[in-house]
């Protein structure tokens, strides 16, 4: 991702810092500064570990997920975070007062940390704990907001503190935000300095908990526990694989191309000789017309099944008209789709706990607009003198201004809310008051699968009751079609025989 796209798109959202301190829980601090990177971990059953000899940098005791049923899109709700946390300590046998130090998800903003202060608290309840007790802290205090690489970070800074029994500081603080309690007066304390970790009793592992509060009401938190050799040995784990428990399709939607709802779908597919040949795409910004594309060798009035215009009644949806009007296709699209396979499946409108959405999805290059606007700031000088226009003053800037709205138009905060694909899924949890895990799964043309194996999975342990599962991709925009021409061309005649190695 650019660097300027993922800077300018979130400080539409939150308060990039000034100072470029970012402390999170500081009341000095300014809010957060973004960073970039990548975490990666290699998981065994600790079985298998233990007998290959392999090296143990920690125990993943549980994970809890869930999504936000209250408030909007941007505003956390401290509900949802509490079902994830409370399912991770359920399903671990922990009690959250079991944990030295909590790797807070601390967005930075006075909401965001005062929300997820709030749920610590109520988590913990008012007894059983000495004030001070558990570290809390973060790591995009050190390296900034990593945004779906800010978990990774923070287990990397977990697993260190248990390699080196420390437990970390929060860079740059100073004093706790108003929002915070005093000191003395809750379980938590912010450290500005590393101190020694010693173990509560020998041979007693080390416990933390990480926290994960995503756009959209996405809630995760991962229970992690240092591994001790000399400590009891876990809870044996399962030789045999778990059965296979038949999972019942209860309801169904589709749109592709001209074919929306399922009637027109089943006549498509099922009903033989039906007129419907491949359009030529509309919709490509002029590029047929571009002189790159007519020349020879480029593929000439492509065709396809295209969606040529997508209607969203407002009144349909919780969601204000001019957030739907400036979200991308592919969450429009969504949408409205989850939105008839769940009237197929006649549900009601109450809160569903433990329902899930998982919704695959590929990359909607229309996220990259944002980019190709700004790229032509300082680019378009250039092709003014390159092209001769030798244009000047008001002239040049009302050039360049109608160059960039042709690109597309500016960034604003349901524009950035509407290009980020967790959203996808998030919407329809949200829409529906669906409280359970809900996310997107991206494999390419494995997305919709992966999303259904994934569903399959948690119905069969029994973490969830019900589950939306589907997928959605813009396979005709201009880039998508013609890259993906370049790798595997598609059909000269535009006759699909995919089966048929002659055409």
């Amino acid at each position: 991702p650019d660097p300027l796209y993922t800077q300018m798109g979130f400080s539409q959202l939150r308060a990039l810092s000034a100072s470029g301190r970012p402390s999170p829980f500081d009341a000095q601090g300014d809010g957060l500064i973004v960073g970039e990177g990548a975490g990666m971990f290699v998981l065994k059953r600790l079985s298998d570990a233990l007998r290959q000899g392999d090296t143990i940098h920690g125990i993943i005791a549980a994970v809890g997920l869930s999504n936000d049923v209250d408030g909007g899109l941007l505003a956390p709700s401290s509900e949802g975070q509490l079902r994830a946390m409370r399912s991770a300590y359920e399903r671990s046998g922990w009690d959250p007062r079991d944990v030295d130090l909590i790797e807070c998800h601390a967005t930075g903003t006075p909401v965001g940390d005062a929300v997820e202060f709030i749920s610590l608290r109520a988590l913990w309840g008012t007894e059983g704990w000495s004030p001070g007790q558990c570290a809390i802290g973060s790591v995009k205090s050190n390296i900034g907001h990593a945004l779906t690489a800010a978990g990774s970070a923070g287990l990397l800074k977990v697993l260190f503190a248990f390699k080196h029994k420390t437990l970390p500081p929060t860079a740059n603080f100073t004093t706790p935000a108003p929002s915070l309690d005093e000191p003395g007066s809750s379980p938590f304390r912010i450290l500005s300095e590393a101190q020694p970790w010693p173990a509560r009793a020998k041979g007693e592992p080390r416990r933390a908990a990480i926290s994960g509060f995503g756009f959209g009401g996405i809630n995760a938190h991962a229970l992690i526990e240092e591994w001790v050799p000399e400590s009891a040995e876990p809870a044996s784990e399962p030789t045999e694989p778990l059965p296979s428990i038949p999972v019942a399709i209860v309801g169904m939607a589709a749109h592709y191309g001209p074919f929306q709802g399922l009637r027109a779908f089943q006549e498509r597919v099922l009903g033989g000789d039906i007129p419907g040949a491949p359009d030529e795409l509309a919709n490509w910004w002029g590029v047929q017309d571009a002189t790159w594309f007519q020349r020879p060798g480029e593929r000439k009035s492509p065709g396809g099944y295209g969606i040529d215009e997508l209607a969203l009644r407002p009144e349909r949806f919780r969601i204000p008209p001019r957030e739907l009007e400036e979200m991308l296709p592919q969450q429009s699209l969504a949408l409205q789709v989850a939105a008839d396979a769940i009237a197929d499946a006649g549900w009601d409108d109450r809160p569903r706990l433990r329902a899930g959405v998982f919704v695959g999805i590929g990359l909607d290059l229309n996220t990259t607009n944002f980019h190709v606007r700004w790229s032509m700031l300082p680019s378009a000088k250039r092709w003014n003198k390159e092209l001769g226009l030798n244009l000047e003053g008001d002239a040049l800037e009302d050039w360049i201004t109608g160059l960039r709205d042709a690109a597309g138009p500016p960034l604003t905060a349901n524009r950035t809310m509407g290009a980020l694909g967790g959203l996808v899924a998030s919407r329809i949890a949200r829409e529906f008051r669906i409280g359970g895990p809900s996310f997107t799964v991206s494999s390419e043309e494995t997305s919709g699968t992966c999303a259904l194996d994934v569903a399959v999975r948690l119905l069969g342990q029994g973490e969830i009751d019900e589950a939306i599962v589907g997928a959605v991709d813009l396979a005709c925009g201009p880039r998508t079609f013609l890259c993906a021409d370049r790798v595997h061309p598609f059909s000269p005649s535009g006759t699909v025989r995919p089966l048929d190695p002659n055409a």
